[in-house]
């Protein structure tokens, strides 16, 4: 009976852990991908990106694990992040309700992993690049904006996440950390970009937990979507990406 009380104990407790995945997100379940306004199937958005770390310029290495390089000229050197919208196989999208995503490290055509983004009248929200170095982001609060709401408006999220996404150079745990999220629109501001100058939403956020707290400053655009991305790891380290093609 014992053995039996401490089974459904853990069995409650996963359950909760697994519920808490970003659950205040507007999804959809059916025309997932049709009425989407910037994340259709077909385009295709390129970013530059930049790491700063201890006060040097560190580059993506492959992405095919942690590594990073301060030399600017190394031939394994990502230069560039790319997102495809693509239309996935039938009963083969990898997030369900999700419009299906692949992020491929340019100039590499081997490295490349597939997710999803959600977009829709009441919310847009993407699951960011995670692959080698940049799986640093599973710790950060996700691009996400709420629509048609005014400056000065917070919501807050969670999510729960397991300890293979553990690394002594973005956070060390043992089982799951769960990550509470605070997101506010504190202003609208045009930036200058590669697409021109773009007005902007500016979205402040925040992920803490038990381990340190983790930042994002999130900049979208009506038409292109979140155009740039500023984020402070718990360790100080900084990941900035910027959007500098669109094509379709």
């Amino acid at each position: 009976m014992k053995i039996n009380k401490l089974l459904l104990i853990a069995l409650v407790i996963s359950n909760l852990c697994m519920a808490q995945q970003y659950d205040g997100v507007k999804i959809e379940k059916s025309k997932v991908d049709k009425n989407n306004v910037i994340y259709q199937i077909g385009k295709t958005f390129m970013y530059s990106y930049s790491i700063q770390k201890n006060e040097n310029r560190y580059f993506l290495v492959n992405n095919t694990e942690d590594s990073l390089t301060t030399n600017e000229l190394d031939k394994n050197k990502i230069d560039a992040i790319k997102i495809s919208v693509i239309k996935p196989k039938m009963f083969q999208r990898t997030n369900k309700n999700q419009t299906e995503i692949r992020y491929n490290f340019e100039p590499n055509p081997q490295s490349w992993s597939s997710t999803g983004v959600v977009e829709n009248k009441e919310n847009v929200w993407i699951h960011p690049p995670r692959m080698g170095f940049l799986n640093a982001l599973e710790t950060c609060p996700f691009p996400y904006i709420k629509l048609n709401k005014p400056v000065g408006y917070t919501w807050t999220d969670k999510m729960s996440i397991g300890d293979h996404w553990s690394n002594k150079q973005w956070g060390e745990w043992k089982g799951r950390l769960l990550l509470d999220y605070t997101y506010e629109i504190v202003g609208k501001e045009a930036i200058k970009a590669s697409l021109g100058s773009l007005d902007c939403y500016k979205i402040e956020s925040t992920a803490k937990s038990n381990i340190g707290e983790s930042k994002l400053v999130s900049y979208y655009n009506n038409k292109y979507g979140f155009v740039k991305l500023e984020y402070t790891l718990m360790t100080g380290t900084q990941i900035e990406i910027n959007l500098v093609e669109v094509s379709e």
